[in-house]
């Protein structure tokens, strides 16, 4: 690592640690959730609105059988997703369980009830879906069109040239609104919302797993091209993680329990 990198890391670090007796007791739990920045976004311009409505759940698989082969699959087919199976994985990643009043409840835990992630799909090749960007708003559980164009060589690009994200059916892109976690947790927020995108991912592993889909986490991506590409300004809202998701051969995983 170079030296400045690893000074910057260890300034990081020790700037958002704490130290017993040098905060003041139940800070957190006083936050006023009427005052909080707004938790759901919504694009007014989009040039169309897909109404989600509830999946279609398949039936139950063994929860501890697809923790044993989880596996990330790269090999995907041409053949494309269907919008139940899209469905099933946004639920299982952002879908409202439950509303507390002040707060809604989801799918994943997030630091405080606070969820600071948002989903962008770059759809490649989903039935009924037109090719292009779209962002998902949680509270109306539609899809909102933001791009018409082909983004598999976007993404390609976008990605330093991995394949598995040109072969995709959809390449989701994470991003965080730093504001709805800072504005409780203040210097702490740049660590909770890499958790929070960590609980998100997992969950879109484990269901897509369970659904016999191929995905894989991408870790690697130009920061600044896809903030710019997504029309966020990269400092409160932030591209933080990436997934490629797609049909592979063998349709289930109990039927295909290959190592990577």
């Amino acid at each position: 690592m170079h030296p400045e990198w690893q000074r910057i890391a260890n300034e990081f670090i020790e700037a958002t640690s704490y130290r017993v007796g040098e905060l003041e007791k139940g800070w957190a739990s006083r936050y006023d959730f009427s005052k909080r920045p707004a938790t759901y976004l919504r694009y007014e311009e989009a040039f169309v609105r897909i109404e989600l409505g509830k999946p279609q759940f398949p039936a139950t698989v063994d929860l501890w059988e697809v923790f044993a082969n989880r596996r990330s699959k790269r090999n995907f087919l041409k053949q494309p997703m269907t919008l139940n199976e899209l469905n099933l994985l946004l639920w299982g990643t952002q879908g409202i369980t439950d509303d507390m009043g002040d707060y809604q409840l989801r799918t994943t835990p997030s630091a405080g009830a606070l969820y600071p992630i948002e989903t962008y799909l770059m759809i490649n090749n989903v039935e009924g879906l037109e090719k292009g960007l779209y962002h998902l708003d949680v509270q109306n559980w539609c899809l909102e069109g933001l791009k018409r164009e082909d983004t598999s060589e976007i993404a390609y690009l976008f990605t330093e040239e991995q394949e598995v994200t040109r072969r995709a059916a959809v390449n989701f892109v994470w991003t965080a609104m730093v504001d709805r976690t800072k504005d409780k947790y203040k210097e702490r927020a740049y660590r909770y919302i890499w958790w929070d995108s960590g609980h998100v991912s997992q969950n879109l592993h484990l269901v897509a797993n369970g659904l016999g889909l191929g995905v894989t986490t991408i870790g690697h991506w130009m920061d600044h091209d896809m903030n710019e590409y997504l029309g966020i300004d990269g400092k409160t809202h932030l591209s933080v993680l990436m997934a490629s998701v797609g049909k592979i051969a063998g349709g289930h995983w109990l039927k295909d329990r290959r190592p990577e």
